[in-house]
Parts: structure tokens; C-alpha cells; sequence
């Protein structure tokens, strides 16, 4: 298990970014629902629609920001000596 996803958040971002292949798949443990967009065309929205563009890739950096805090975190936490983990990370 490498995170949990609760309600409300995103599982997947790569589609995205080239080379727009997944990396990764997910399980349910509980009754879920879930959306399933079709990310082509949403990519042509945000080429030609730059506002819609613009709002969907400010939404996505902060999910990947949190992401990202996420497994600094994990790695700290793998480690015996977090304090010269953190400063190789920061």
C-alpha cells in the first residue's frame, strides 16, 4: 500500500502529463463510487478553453504538492535518523 484515498480525493494524475500512462491501480475496500472522465478530451478543453486550463492545473499542483508531502514523510519515517533525512529533502 503505498497511500489511502479517502472521500473527496483524486486517485490518479498522470493522465495529465506525457506520456499519459498510469503508474499505478487502486482497490476498494468498501462499497465506492467513483468518476471516470475522459481525460482526452478534457486535455482539448484545457488547450483551447485557458481559464478552464489554468483552474484545472492550479486544482492538480495542490494535489500533487500533497502528494508529494506525503512520501516525504514516508521516507523520513524509513529512516533511523530523520534529522539528516530532512535535511537532504528540504
Amino acid at each position: 500500500i503505498i497511500d489511502t484515498v479517502e472521500e473527496g480525493s483524486v486517485f490518479g494524475w498522470s493522465w495529465l502529463i506525457p506520456p499519459y500512462c498510469w503508474h499505478f491501480d487502486a482497490r476498494a475496500l468498501i462499497l465506492t463510487r467513483a468518476i471516470k472522465v475522459d481525460t482526452t478530451c478534457i486535455r482539448k478543453k484545457m488547450d483551447t478553453d485557458m481559464v478552464l486550463g489554468y483552474f484545472l492545473m492550479s486544482r492538480f499542483a495542490q494535489v500533487l504538492e500533497q502528494q508529494l508531502q506525503v512520501a516525504r514523510l514516508q521516507l523520513i519515517n524509513i529512516y533511523e535518523d530523520p534529522v539528516r533525512v530532512a535535511g537532504v529533502l528540504d
